[in-house]
């Protein structure tokens, strides 16, 4: 009895709400690209990608993203135990710096080897993105440096606070989804975060259609905004062009223009050429919010294009063409 109170005790946590959650992480081989192919198409000839790295190989390296659940969370000290082939393979502590000392609800955590540290973290403004470096060259400000392993070699992560108490996890592959990940898929959590969800999720699934690093999943479109009890500042967002009615040739290079609040530091933009109905980034990604992105028309041929710019941390702040656009191919030198 007194074996099962233990093990009772220890799951707690997971079992009836955790403080912090594994929302997604990247599966994708250093050589391969997001649902394979190459850097010009993936293997459905279309162009899978991520918010915020484009299409790129590796699919920006090692890396996996947590959201926060509990409100005013104080996070110093924590433990990332990473388990890599169903052994542990490495632990992330997190350092005592203010940054972790009194995080809100909704907020998204990624740990990356390859990106700088950015904790200009600011939920009041909008922003409820931290992200921490740890590899072998880092500065360990934040998080210890340490290199990571990320992988489809049946990835799973564990989280335990300052005291060692098991916080949720492990979760990843072969705990759900057990069918597994391949090398060319992330591991995502496909519905809204909250205190709900446990490792064994049926929610947890393989994607390779979207990765969304530092921002809500895409599989269709995770809601974050039951958890952001903070009131960010009004922000909008307003297209200008293209905003319907044009006729854009493949290959050739098109401004995308918008108008926004100061306040939206960051702008997702994404392409649809069937109505809406999937989107995909436009690459490669956009970086910051200048109000113009020199967009280069990808290889389709279709009257029912769409743009799409959204603020990268409200995802509910965006606009679209207002009608849809055409796409035509080249004449070629014959025609």
């Amino acid at each position: 009895m007194m074996v099962v109170a233990i093990a009772l005790v220890l799951m707690s946590a997971t079992a009836w709400g955790a403080d912090v959650i594994l929302n997604e992480y990247n599966a994708v081989g250093g050589s391969e690209f997001l649902n394979g192919g190459d850097s010009a198409v993936d293997e459905d000839g279309g162009r899978a990608s991520d918010s915020y790295f484009g299409r790129v190989q590796g699919n920006g390296g090692d890396w996996f993203e947590l959201v926060v659940i509990t409100d005013h969370l104080d996070m110093r000290g924590w433990h990332f135990d990473i388990f890599e082939g169903g052994a542990l393979d490495e632990t992330l502590t997190l350092t005592d710096h203010a940054i972790w000392s009194d995080l809100r609800s909704g907020t998204i955590i990624t740990v990356a080897e390859d990106v700088p540290s950015d904790i200009s973290y600011n939920p009041a403004a909008g922003d409820w993105w931290i992200n921490v470096q740890a590899n072998n060259d880092a500065d360990g400000l934040y998080i210890e440096a340490s290199s990571f392993p990320v992988s489809s070699n049946n990835w799973q992560l564990r989280i335990r606070d300052a005291a060692g108490a098991i916080v949720f996890g492990p979760a990843g592959e072969g705990i759900s989804p057990v069918s597994g990940i391949s090398s060319t898929e992330v591991f995502r959590l496909e519905t809204d975060p909250d205190d709900t969800i446990t490792p064994y999720s049926n929610d947890y699934d393989d994607g390779s259609d979207f990765s969304t690093f530092g921002s809500a999943n895409r599989w269709g479109s995770q809601d974050l905004v039951d958890l952001r009890v903070v009131e960010p500042i009004a922000a909008s967002i307003s297209l200008t062009d293209p905003n319907g009615g044009e006729f854009l040739v493949a290959g050739t290079v098109t401004p995308i223009q918008w108008e926004s609040d100061e306040a939206i530091e960051q702008v997702l933009i994404e392409f649809s050429f069937d109505g809406g109905a999937s989107w995909m980034a436009v690459f490669p990604a956009n970086v910051g919010n200048s109000g113009l992105y020199e967009w280069t028309v990808p290889p389709v041929d279709s009257e029912q294009c769409l743009i799409r710019v959204s603020s990268a941390t409200q995802l509910a702040v965006y606009d679209t063409s207002d009608e849809p656009f055409a796409i035509v191919m080249p004449l070629s030198a014959d025609e």
